[in-house]
């Protein structure tokens, strides 16, 4: 099983990377008979990390099937986006959406995540995968909610996940972060379970 975690955030050590932490824990706690035979093979990427140019809406892509842009770093996550079976992306709210780094590099992976029919219809191209999304946000809740915070996340990784086919299979929304020194055991429990229970499709 191949795992792919995108982690959005900026802060190392912050409540997302955190709870990104926790869920890879899972994971392999998971596999733990047969982790040492590499039967789960995770990978972390650091967005912010990453060198990553904008699109430039050529539309290359969407004709040939490959992005025509210098290689760089969105290129090597085309691939593992490819070849994983399960997708973690933990990403902070930023104005009730994903980070623009993680918007960046969505837009270069069009081609990767679906195809299209003659008059433009989505063709999934990763039925069969599963994905994950965890968000942390300072506003508290409710008002995470019913302000669009946390869920504006998770509504643009569902438009994108769940065009590209991947089944959804758990969320996590941290809200209320601004007082709090590290992540609270509750959140760490949810993301560890989340992780944990991966394996069990």
């Amino acid at each position: 099983m191949n795992v792919l975690v995108l982690n959005a955030s900026p802060r190392r050590r912050g409540i997302t990377a955190q709870a990104a932490e926790r869920f890879v824990e899972g994971v392999k706690a998971s596999g733990a008979d047969d982790f040492s035979r590499e039967s789960i093979h995770i990978d972390v990427m650091n967005v912010n990390d990453l060198d990553v140019a904008p699109c430039k809406a050529c539309l290359f892509c969407r004709k040939h099937g490959n992005c025509c842009q210098p290689v760089d770093d969105a290129h090597r996550i085309a691939e593992m986006i490819r070849s994983c079976d399960v997708l973690l992306v933990a990403a902070p709210v930023y104005w009730g959406n994903i980070p623009g780094t993680l918007k960046t590099l969505f837009d270069r992976l069009v081609y990767v995540l679906m195809g299209e029919t003659k008059v433009g219809i989505p063709i999934p191209k990763h039925k069969g995968k599963y994905a994950y999304f965890i968000t942390a946000c300072t506003t508290p809740f409710p008002f995470n909610v019913l302000c669009g915070q946390s869920t504006g996340v998770f509504k643009a990784l569902k438009e994108i996940f769940g065009t590209a086919g991947f089944k959804i299979r758990g969320k996590l929304a941290i809200p209320g972060t601004r007082k709090m020194q590290g992540l609270p055991e509750r959140y760490g429990s949810k993301a560890y379970r989340m992780g944990l229970h991966c394996k069990a499709w």
